[in-house]
């Protein structure tokens, strides 16, 4: 259909049963008249167009429309010169919005600007009008993107809830300066706040959103964001400045900055900057439904990054700074103030020869522990022989690693003030996949066999005196089975003589390219004892020194899809030399449609081998976890989760609450129970009291609800990202 854009040199085409031509100039027409123009278009059931003047009226059931607005109304005059139209006692739709409704009169003063008077309109469905916006005068302008209306009311569900005499709103998505939906919640230790945000749009690529904010327990905050955007960078400021807490009698503050910049296809960088005044800041002040998951340290850094073939470099500085009460500055990680890694890396079209470089420089420094510099280079070169069905990868590597040390003023021991290792790596890579095509069920699979072995070899090092920085042991799974490295950082080269046999097996529907099944079965044989280890080394399990098995735990992942809707993932770690099971993880998943999600979990991991003094296994885990969102009634649906500890008998997390939601609107209300995480615990409305280590975190609970009028506006507090992280396959409606 031919766009608004060509009206004035389209022709006008009327059809009717019946047609009279007065003086040449005046047409009526009568019965079935069909009028059209570009986009425009009408149906009525009499007509008469002024060639002259060229004003056309109709009358009799009219339906109008455009590429933006669909109108009825008994009579209509259109000045088809002009682009200018009236109505009287008109329904319209406008389907891009999408809204209905309905105006005493309507003015189409030009293409661009659109009067309503005594309108009342929703997004409602017909048939459904929950909510309805009323107006005495309604303008909108295309030109400027926005709307204006006079003597305005919402009704909800037939009750009044909200007027004002005049508001402005965007008709389009451009942006304008204006306040913002408010929004709600309760936390145990903020209270009832509530915060009323505005947009300030500065200019094309500046803006800025303030936020004031009153938690009823601690007193008014105001905070900011401020975002840029340039040709080369992007990026925002978050300020929050709270000058009196009332239960503190002190001011806090946040400051947060973040910036992404690409100078050159080549070259970039980033910085994410954070302060705050204090450690219970977040736990007071912050956003409870977003720190689903506690955090120790609160993280800045900033980074300058070159890639191109074959060749990165990347430099960094991180620092830290605790937001937990249990941990002190002798407990924060080390600064890397700078951390630089240049990584080459060549492959051979000629022959299969790969070879690559990993360097690293990184200096530690630290208040109370020892500093030190590390200079690290890692030449290697490996041979990949490939087939289809087949592949061989030896690889071999030499790791050289450089120490230069210092103490601060005070620190303990006096360390030497330099120390190197330089460690030989080979390893050897070999796997099989054989496929074959299946049927069961009068359904076509693809069935595959992969086994792999791994083979490594690294020569003991005597380590011990070497100092730890940044380096940790890695979790054992599936996947760590076949890494060079059982340490994570540079200050451990693990030593090896060991082969990992594992066998993985899919069934691949062939039709939907969507895997059915995948069982994977693996296990380490060790050749020798491992004996570098890291300072302070305790057993996982007393009394029990897994670094002089012959066998590692033998482990099992097991992902199968039952149904379309119902799946399962599974794992499993058995200890050969304990004769029992020591990790085990068991999730079900089920998804029928959209919003009908059940899952349950469970967790084991055995830490430990008795009870210790108290009668308590405090390292071990054995967790269950629950979570929901469920149709129950009329468009509500019941929503939840529940993590529990089975050991402890108490719960880690937990939420409850419903949800309802039609064409129009929706309501979300939860009630959050969660853990802060391990700090000092105390009365929140009694400052003064005694407080204590709370080794089990600090427990607290929240109200948060949400509602919004579809196609106008919401208030309270945004939910859909919270369930996307708490319920797994949970996904935000399409209109969110």
């Amino acid at each position: 259909m031919p766009g608004k854009d060509l009206r004035d040199v389209s022709p006008l085409d009327i059809n009717s049963d019946y047609a009279e031509i007065f003086d040449n100039e005046i047409y009526s027409y009568v019965g079935n008249v069909e009028m059209t123009r570009a986009d425009q278009s009408s149906v009525s059931h009499k007509a008469s167009y002024d060639t002259v003047s060229q004003a056309l009226d109709l009358e009799g059931n009219v339906y109008y429309s455009d590429d933006e607005l669909a109108l009825h109304s008994q009579s209509a005059s259109l000045d088809m010169a002009a682009d200018q139209a009236k109505l009287r006692e008109a329904l319209f739709i406008s389907p891009a919005t999408p809204l209905r409704g309905r105006a005493n009169t309507i003015y189409r003063e030009s293409k661009s600007l659109t009067r309503y008077k005594s309108v009342a309109y929703t997004s409602c469905r017909p048939g459904n009008q929950d909510w309805v916006v009323h107006a005495s005068e309604l303008k909108m302008n295309k030109v400027t993107g926005q709307g204006a209306a006079k003597n305005t009311w919402v009704e909800f569900k037939g009750t009044p809830v909200f007027y004002s005499p005049y508001m402005s709103f965007p008709i389009d998505d451009r942006r304008l300066s204006g306040f913002l939906a408010p929004s709600f919640g309760n936390t145990q230790r903020g209270g009832l706040r509530l915060e009323m945000p505005y947009y300030w749009n500065i200019a094309p690529n500046y803006d800025a959103t303030i936020r004031p904010r009153y938690l009823s327990n601690r007193g008014a905050l105001l905070g900011g964001e401020f975002r840029y955007l340039t040709e080369m960078s992007k990026g925002n400021v978050d300020l929050e400045y709270m000058p009196r807490d009332s239960l503190l009698n002190t001011s806090r503050y946040l400051v947060g900055f973040k910036d992404a910049s690409q100078f050159t296809p080549h070259i970039s960088s980033n910085l994410n900057l954070n302060k705050v005044s204090d450690k219970n800041y977040f736990i007071d002040l912050g956003n409870a439904l977003s720190m689903s998951t506690y955090n120790s340290y609160l993280v800045s850094q900033g980074s300058l990054n070159y890639a191109n073939t074959g060749v990165s470099l990347r430099g960094t500085a991180t620092s830290y700074e605790s937001i937990d009460q249990a941990i002190n500055d002798a407990g924060l990680p080390y600064r890397t103030l700078p951390r630089v890694n240049l990584n080459l890396n060549h492959a051979f079209d000629f022959m299969p020869l790969n070879t690559a470089m990993d360097t690293e420089y990184v200096y530690f420094q630290h208040s109370t522990l020892l500093n030190g510099q590390r200079a690290g280079v890692r030449p290697s070169v490996s041979f990949p022989l490939q087939t289809a069905s087949a592949f061989l990868i030896p690889k071999l590597s030499l790791q050289h690693t450089q120490y230069s040390l210092s103490n601060p003023k005070d620190s303990a021991a006096l360390a030497p003030s330099s120390m190197s290792r330089t460690i030989p790596i080979f390893s050897t890579d070999s796997g099989l996949y054989l496929e074959k095509d299946v049927n069961f069920s009068n359904r076509s699979y693809l069935h595959t066999l992969e086994p792999r072995l791994f083979y490594l070899y690294i020569p003991r090092t005597d380590q011990s005196g070497i100092p730890v920085f940044d380096t940790g042991l890695t979790d054992f799974s599936f996947n760590s089975m076949f890494l060079e490295n059982r340490f994570s950082g540079g200050d451990r080269v693990q030593d090896a003589n060991q082969l990992t046999a594992a066998l993985t097996t899919r069934l691949v529907d062939t039709k939907s390219g969507r895997e059915k099944l995948k069982l994977s079965v693996g296990q380490i044989a060790y050749f020798q004892d491992r004996k570098v280890n890291l300072p302070g080394y305790q057993e996982s399990l007393p009394g029990y020194f897994p670094d002089t098995d012959r066998f590692s735990n033998l482990v099992t992942d097991l992902n199968f899809e039952l149904t379309d809707h119902l799946s399962v993932s599974s794992g499993a770690q058995w200890n050969p030399h304990l004769n029992r099971v020591v990790r085990q993880n068991l999730g079900i998943h089920y998804q029928n449609e959209p919003g009908e999600i059940i899952n349950l979990g469970y967790r084991y991991r055995k830490n430990t081998t008795y009870p210790d003094a108290s009668g308590l296994r405090p390292y071990d885990i054995v967790n269950s976890d629950v979570s929901f969102h469920w149709p129950i009634y009329n468009d509500w649906s019941a929503v939840g989760r529940w993590s529990y500890s089975l050991l402890n008998n108490n719960t880690q997390e937990s939420f409850i609450g419903a949800e309802k939601e039609n064409c129009c609107w929706r309501f979300r209300v939860i009630g959050r129970r969660w853990i802060s995480g391990i700090g000092i615990n105390s009365d929140p409305n009694n400052p003064n009291a005694p407080i204590a280590l709370n080794v089990t975190g600090i427990p607290q609970t929240g109200v948060f609800f949400q509602i919004e009028l579809k196609g106008l506006t919401g208030i309270g507090t945004k939910l859909e990202e919270f369930f996307q992280q708490q319920i797994y396959g949970y996904q935000a409606p399409k209109n969110d």
